[in-house]
């Protein structure tokens, strides 16, 4: 050791750490020459091997109480009992010149019993890794604490503690991709220097990893992945609260293990660095304890705490499938619980946005759809039997609407996830809605159809007609502001359904506000007629040899040109949307100055589904379609001085993905030859005879035209024949096709948008403090109020801390309950202890923090007073 480094030495003696006397013991007499070359400024330097120790002492503490003094003794420290400077020692400084006391000083360590502890760490100590070590020391640290930060530098953890340790490794492992039987070469690493016994140890204080004498001593070989093989299998055993007899050689056996491994796992499981790495291992071991096999006969109550193992996940799926068909009404909510519950879970997390988790979460959607769908057979066991059309369309309205939505979020869910597992259900949801649904409805609304000669007389008490619509909706609106604008968006068989789920995406926002109603649409219910019968217009008619075109007021209604022809007598326009989406705000102000009433045209559903190459992709087009509606009304409102849109459509459609069998088609005898237009679901001509079959009517009855357009629509929902595709069709008089909705939106300002400001629901605990008095307890946590429309769900993550630190697992849990119960509103989150030494005097919250914003709503003290035992279960 040159001067140089001798000077930074002492220097950091006296003045980083700004002591003012420091005691050199050299008994190898090594460094006597050096002393003078020292640059120790306003240190004075005493050799003292010719001083009287009594005479220093006097002038240290007597005669100069404030100068610093570096003191070389040229022999080695005396005993205790001999040394006449003992008490001086107790307020100064020792410098020592070898490697280990240079290293010791740098890294700021108070034990002095710690040098011969860095001794037995010299091979560790290059120079690369002590500027590593640096980053983690603490000056009170002792052995384990120091050998973990070690274990932290050869790892490259981000922190010296065991769980940033574990996840390292376990990252490690997984990039090597040998499995669990591949050493790290961390691992390997460790065992240079003397560190692996390190690990064991801390890995045995964690969660009680019962290690051997010989692994203690390093003289057996540590298997990284038996380790993880027993930490996985424990943290699965106390998920399952037993330890089957397959487990019992592989689980950690004591309390402290079982609460200790939850905690740890699931700090593993939400770490956005890590969490990768624990899926692989996560299969990796369930494939070596055969955990697909083992939990075959377990319930879906009994895996519902799992998040260890996907395989888990799986089976509570396939238990799912087999049981919804049949599954009674108290079931059912109890699977609904189940899924929400799992899609708080790891694996299904949507806070973690990754192909196997998108997965997951698809097949939940698909099973909460059939959930509801189910449930909503339940809730008509006997099937229907509405006494009244009125009573029947009513129905549709606010109730049995939801039939076509859960059906629809099925299939897209299911076709989106596109899994084998699922095939089971398809079939079973299939059953349900096209061979129960479709047919309880098609018989009952017939019946009345028929009954009330609804064809004659094409009306319902208190809906207002589709050919009414520009005087029912538009006229009235214009004529009361004259001066703003009307933009009306007609949007190609965009259903009633659909119409709902738009409603709830326009009133997430707080600047519009949607209203829904309907009008009773036209017959037969296919475009050209539709679209004619929302014109302004005095009268509607077809004409004799002029294909199927409808005339308003003597003009043709096919085509934007002849629309805009219609439309400009009443100060107004057509557009597609296309060309609306495509406008910049200057654009459309520009477009848009002079007009007053504006007919949007989209097409998204029709255009998918009204094609038998594509008729497959028609629910997937109706997500399209609302999305795309919701985003078209915010840009007309905000950016085009408008302040309201009716969004409406020309008819609804049909659509079933089971193929369609010869029962559903209803034969046409007599084709008849002078047909205007003649589809799946309609006929239309001017001197149609009556069909025996179907229901025929006349468009003056059933459109308000001038002319006496005859048709023929199958009864029910049957087709006339298939080809070209027949899944998706209209036309005829099925709810489906001829409740056509009626979306009022409009833009609010200033205090009513105020007042649709939106706040996410509270939670708290019902009790003010809390008590833990074992390592792994259950919380209630309680849901203030049902979810609103301005009352919105949360996500909340829950786990007790000290300070700043997490001392339990964390958990995740979502409170979107709309009932106005409260014992409904609450839910339990289980959590568990990270470690043992918890004193009932000191400082613990229990903190729940939004999972989406991580801010703190509540925190609850928590006294932890555990009671003493160690048996597992």
């Amino acid at each position: 050791m040159d001067s140089k480094q001798l000077t930074q030495g002492l220097q950091q003696a006296f003045f980083s750490e700004n002591n003012r006397l420091v005691f050199w013991y050299d008994p190898e007499q090594s460094f006597g020459d050096e002393l003078a070359n020292l640059d120790l400024p306003d240190v004075q330097v005493m050799d003292m091997s010719a001083k009287s120790s009594l005479a220093v002492k006097l002038k240290l503490e007597l005669e100069d109480q404030n100068g610093k003094y570096l003191l070389y003794f040229p022999h080695a420290e005396p005993e205790p009992e001999n040394d006449w400077l003992l008490d001086m020692k107790l307020y100064s400084r020792a410098f020592h010149a070898d490697r280990i006391s240079i290293i010791f000083s740098e890294l700021g360590l108070q034990q002095q019993s710690l040098r011969a502890h860095l001794a037995r760490r010299e091979r560790f100590l290059s120079k690369a890794r002590l500027a590593g070590l640096k980053r983690f020391i603490q000056p009170d640290f002792d052995e384990v604490a120091l050998d973990l930060a070690m274990i932290a530098v050869v790892t490259r953890a981000e922190a010296p503690d065991i769980a940033n340790i574990l996840f390292t490794l376990g990252d490690e492992l997984v990039r090597t991709d040998d499995g669990l039987e591949q050493v790290p070469e961390s691992i390997t690493e460790l065992e240079k220097y003397g560190l692996v016994p390190s690990l064991i140890r801390a890995f045995q204080e964690e969660v009680g990893y019962p290690a051997s004498e010989e692994e203690l001593r390093g003289e057996a070989h540590f298997s990284f992945g038996h380790f993880l093989i027993r930490l996985l299998a424990t943290g699965f055993c106390e998920s399952i609260s037993e330890v089957p007899d397959w487990a019992r050689s592989v689980a950690i056996s004591s309390a402290n293990a079982r609460a200790t491994s939850r905690a740890l796992l699931s700090r593993w499981r939400d770490s956005s660095r890590y969490y990768p790495a624990y899926d692989v291992i996560a299969d990796w071991v369930s494939s070596a304890l055969n955990i697909k096999s083992r939990i075959e006969n377990y319930s879906i109550e009994s895996l519902a705490n799992v998040a260890t193992f996907r395989e888990a996940e799986n089976r509570i799926i396939v238990d799912l499938v087999n049981a919804i068909p049949e599954a009674r009404t108290a079931d059912l909510n109890l699977f609904s619980r189940v899924i929400s519950d799992r899609l708080d879970g790891y694996w299904a997390s949507r806070h973690k946005d990754d192909d196997a988790r998108r997965k997951f979460r698809t097949i939940y959607s698909a099973l909460s759809a059939a959930i509801d769908l189910f449930a909503l057979r339940q809730a008509h066991p006997e099937g229907f039997h509405f006494a009244s059309a009125e009573a029947l369309y009513k129905a549709y309205e606010t109730d049995l609407y939801r039939f076509d939505t859960e059906y629809r979020h099925y299939c897209a869910a299911s076709r989106q996830a596109h899994v084998e597992i699922l095939k089971a259900l398809d079939d079973a949801v299939e059953q349900c809605y096209a061979y129960w649904y479709l047919d309880q409805l098609a018989r009952n609304w017939g019946d009345l159809v028929e009954g009330e000669k609804l064809l004659e007389h094409w009306a319902i008490r208190g809906v207002p007609n589709q050919h009414h619509f520009y005087d029912t909706q538009v006229k009235p609106r214009l004529d009361s502001a004259r001066n703003k604008r009307l933009v009306v968006i007609i949007s190609d068989a965009f259903r009633y359904e659909a119409a709902v789920e738009l409603q709830d995406r326009i009133n997430v926002k707080r600047y519009s506000e949607a209203k829904l109603a309907s009008q009773l649409g036209v017959l037969p219910s296919y475009t050209t007629l539709g679209m004619a019968s929302l014109m302004p217009h005095q009268s509607l008619e077809y004409r004799e040899g002029v294909s199927d075109d409808v005339f308003v007021d003597g003009k043709s209604t096919k085509g934007s040109d002849n629309r805009n022809r219609v439309l400009a007598n009443y100060n107004g326009m057509a557009v597609q949307a296309e060309t609306v989406k495509a406008w910049s705000r200057g654009e459309g102000r520009e477009a848009l100055r002079d007009q007053h009433l504006v007919y949007v045209y989209h097409n998204v559903v029709d255009a998918r589904g009204d094609s038998a190459s594509t008729e497959s992709e028609t629910f997937n087009a109706v997500e399209h379609a609302i999305e795309e509606l919701t985003e078209l009304t915010r840009k007309i409102m905000m950016h085009f001085n408008t302040s309201t849109v009716l969004v409406t459509a020309d008819h609804g459609f049909l659509f079933q993905h089971s193929k369609l069998e010869a029962a559903d088609r209803t034969s046409l005898a007599d084709k008849p030859s002078n047909a205007l237009k003649s589809k799946k679901r309609y006929v239309i001509g001017h001197d149609l005879p009556d069909a025996k079959d179907a229901w025929c009517g006349s468009t003056r009855d059933t459109a308000g035209s001038a002319s006496d357009t005859r048709f023929w629509i199958p009864k029910g929902a049957n087709r006339f024949h298939f080809v070209g595709g027949a899944r998706f069709v209209h036309g005829g008089a099925m709810p489906q096709e001829i409740v056509v909705p009626v979306l009022t939106v409009k833009q609010l300002r200033g205090e009513k948008a105020e007042s649709r400001s939106k706040r996410k629901v509270e939670v708290i605990s019902p009790k003010p403090t809390l008590k833990m008095v074992n390592s792994i307890q259950r919380f209630d946590l309680m849901q203030t109020e049902a979810v609103s429309d301005q009352v919105l769900p949360v996500t909340l993550a829950v786990a007790i801390y000290e300070g700043p630190e997490k001392v339990s697992s964390e958990e995740v849990v979502s409170f979107d309950s709309a009932s106005d119960s409260m014992t409904e509103r609450v839910k339990q989150v289980r959590l568990s202890l990270s470690g043992k030494d918890f004193d009932r005097k000191r400082d613990y919250f229990l903190i729940l923090k939004d999972k989406d914003l991580n801010t703190e709503i509540e925190r609850y003290r928590v006294v932890i007073d555990l009671a003493f035992t160690d048996d597992f279960f």
